[in-house]
């Protein structure tokens, strides 16, 4: 009997989506191995936590879920990885600590440590730490994970890439995942393959920063690009969707890259484009590639091609120095720009960042208060997007259905949307459903099987 058999093994991901690949590698390969995958807030005996550190908010929420993983069960083995486990010593909180890189062995350590528990007799042991300086190869590589990443979900994640190289001044996360390095298509496109032959329809192309992928090889003129990875994955049999999950304008959306993107029938005409601000001074003081007419340029290219696309973005309030009519800008840039989605976040000092140092920095219930108006303008553009588009016909993934019978998924260019029951049409999750946008409820569109 496989001595793994009897052991509770969950796991947890806070913040983006890399994070939450990098849980579903980790549970596939547990699973694999023999062990009980378990929902992380049930009893277990082996809690994997992997960490965000993309705010002061985050690394707190970590920190809590580490003290309710012992509360849980306080002879488990405690486990956090990630980017909040990489910048701080989380040693009083955990058992094993390891950060971004050195995770192709975890499930092999965990296993270790269990080991050693049995044959000790003791709860925890020492607490060990898997943090690799910055000296080590893996950070100079792409490292790919033992385990195929099947999420319960029915869109998949898909791992490009790893790290950045472009130094915000705000940000954390460069410091947390490293120098920008790209996976190999060949990994990529088997890892795709794994993942349609296994039903999820819709692949959402995911990593620390898209617009890097393939800048490791620019010295060789024959390397792959981005666009070069959509169009191969694009040839997959019985793939329904490609999306990508987050890309900076500047870069990256040119006419050529629209051109050749307009032609996958499988991409679907939706760009989530950070914009962080709509005031030239604030991108300036956060060292961001963009300007105001960059990234209008790059949405005008982006309806040239695919007129109808939606558009979504990241904002941040407060950060240093933002005054009343940078905010504004923000604000009115915005409704410009017809954004259909937009993911709020009120500035947090980071350690070690050079905005952290800013003297200039905003009082809290001022940026309390933008957070707000900007909340207020998201849910204004995100009805409007609605509205533009009634009496249209999109297609709905059906990801999960209600206690009325109303099938909840996405159009392909990212609307909320609800399917109303049909007697006429059988709906299994997992089917791509033809409909036409009826009415709008809320900040969903309810939606009617064509006919």
């Amino acid at each position: 009997m496989n001595k793994n058999a009897q052991i509770k093994f969950a796991s947890q991901a806070l913040g983006c989506k890399t994070n939450q690949y990098e849980m579903d590698a980790l549970n596939n390969e547990a699973a694999a191995a023999g062990f009980q995958v378990v929902p992380a807030d049930e009893f277990a005996d082996v809690y994997v936590l992997n960490s965000c550190t993309v705010t002061a908010e985050a690394g707190r929420k970590c920190r809590q879920m580490l003290r309710r993983y012992r509360k849980q069960n306080p002879d488990a083995l405690i486990v956090c990885s990630g980017c909040h486990s990489e910048l701080y010593d989380l040693g009083s909180l955990c058992d094993l600590a390891i950060g971004t890189v050195g995770r192709s062995h975890l499930l092999n350590k965990i296993k270790r440590k269990l080991e050693e528990k049995r044959n000790s007799n003791e709860k925890s042991g020492q607490v060990e730490s898997l943090v690799f300086d910055r000296g080590n190869p893996l950070w100079s590589q792409y490292e790919e994970l033992p385990g195929t990443a099947f999420p319960e979900e029915t869109r998949a994640y898909l791992k490009i890439q790893d790290g950045c190289d472009n130094h915000c001044s705000y940000c954390a996360t460069t410091m947390a995942r490293g120098p920008a390095r790209s996976r190999k298509v060949e990994a990529i496109l088997c890892e795709a393959e794994k993942l349609v032959a296994a039903g999820y329809g819709e692949l959402v192309l995911t990593g620390t920063n898209l617009n890097s992928y393939a800048c490791d090889w620019r010295k060789d003129p024959e390397a792959p690009t981005l666009i070069d990875l959509l169009e191969d994955l694009n040839q997959i049999p019985g793939l329904i969707r490609l999306r990508l999950s987050s890309l900076d304008a500047a870069g990256i959306i040119t006419d050529e890259f629209m051109r050749r993107y307009a032609k996958l029938d499988r991409a679907c005409p939706h760009f989530h484009l950070s914009l962080q601000s709509g005031s030239d001074n604030i991108l300036r003081s956060m060292r961001r590639r963009d300007t105001r007419s960059s990234f209008r340029e790059a949405v005008g290219i982006i309806r040239k091609y695919l007129p109808e696309a939606g558009l979504s973005t990241d904002i941040i309030v407060g950060f240093p120095g933002e005054t009343e009519q940078d905010f504004q800008d923000t604000l009115d840039f915005c409704e410009e720009m017809e954004f259909m989605r937009i993911h709020v976040f009120r500035f947090s000092r980071r350690e070690n960042t050079a905005a952290y140092a800013m003297t200039d920095q905003v009082p809290g219930d001022v940026k309390r208060e933008r957070a707000g108006r900007m909340h207020d303008m998201a849910e204004t553009l995100a009805r409007r997007a609605i509205d533009k588009r009634l009496g249209q016909s999109r297609s709905v993934l059906a990801e999960r259905e209600d206690e009325q019978g109303r099938w909840h998924g996405y159009t392909e260019d990212y609307l909320p949307a609800i399917v109303e029951p049909d007697t006429l049409v059988s709906i299994s999750r997992g089917d791509l459903l033809q409909v036409r946008l009826c009415e709008r409820e809320d900040s969903f569109v309810i939606a009617a099987v064509s006919d």
